[in-house]
């Protein structure tokens, strides 16, 4: 299901030659069907999650297995929470390419669906009827919030494109960013544990006006953040490549040129 590639990424300034002396090695991740696989896993443990509180409840109830059972998908939840604080990005030396744009969608997005599924998971299927309000809200507001990360992970909500026009977040609070907006030589490396990316902005007046105090964009995407930030330099300064954006043969380009 995966290629793995194992590529230097070197840190390249506006004209593509190499700049800065480390060499960040990364895992090329070539994805079959993505968003196929995300939905498989989403399903797989909305199924366990049910599965063990029905077999707590049901036949293993009042034996050995029943605690286990019950405390495994919080545990399970727990560790994805964990687990998404230590890795807040993907590194994927690659984006998806669609008809229009280059893509990646959000790694830690999916990550903390996961991880409130798993958390609140079993309390969607527990019996209320002797606990207080307080107790009952906790658990609506719980299951809304799984509800609604579970949409956007089926949908495979949040994304941040790369379009020949500028840069598009999709999902909850999108936007469009033109590349007219942004100075050339810009951005810089982000660090791998960075949470957002600082852009130089040229013209304010092409901001979105919601960006145009803090012009960060969010990270924590499939694509390595440095691969992110270096895509977006590339065609902040070389204009005449971004009608290609879209192809796959733009996409390998570019990133044999960033490699």
């Amino acid at each position: 299901m995966y290629r793995h590639l194992k590529a230097p990424f070197l840190r390249a300034d506006s004209g593509g030659r190499q700049g800065g002396q480390g060499l960040c090695t990364l895992r090329a991740v070539i994805p079959i069907r993505p968003l196929i696989r995300t939905r498989i896993i989403l399903v797989l443990i909305l199924t366990a999650t049910l599965a063990s509180q029905v077999l707590a409840d049901g036949v293993l109830a009042d034996s050995l297995w029943e605690g286990p059972l019950r405390a495994a998908a919080p545990l399970g939840g727990l560790g994805v929470m964990i687990y998404m604080l230590i890795r807040r990005s993907g590194g994927a030396a690659a984006f998806t390419v669609t008809d229009r744009a280059f893509v990646t969608s959000s790694h830690t997005s999916r990550l903390l669906g996961f991880g409130l599924l798993l958390l609140s998971g079993r309390t969607a299927f527990a019996d209320l009827s002797n606990h207080g309000l307080g107790a009952r809200l906790l658990v609506t507001a719980s299951v809304a919030c799984g509800t609604i990360f579970a949409v956007m992970i089926w949908c495979g909500m949040p994304t941040l494109e790369l379009r020949a026009e500028g840069i598009r977040m999709s999902g909850p609070g999108g936007t469009d960013i033109p590349w007219e907006a942004l100075a050339p030589g810009f951005p810089r490396h982000p660090a791998v544990s960075s949470r957002t990316l600082a852009l130089t902005v040229a013209r304010p007046d092409l901001m979105p006006a919601r960006m145009r105090r803090s012009p960060v964009l969010p990270l924590g995407w499939d694509t390595h953040p440095q691969l992110v930030a270096a895509a977006i330099r590339w065609y902040v300064d070389h204009p005449e490549d971004r009608a290609r954006i879209g192809t796959q043969a733009e996409h390998d380009r570019l990133v044999a040129a960033l490699s």
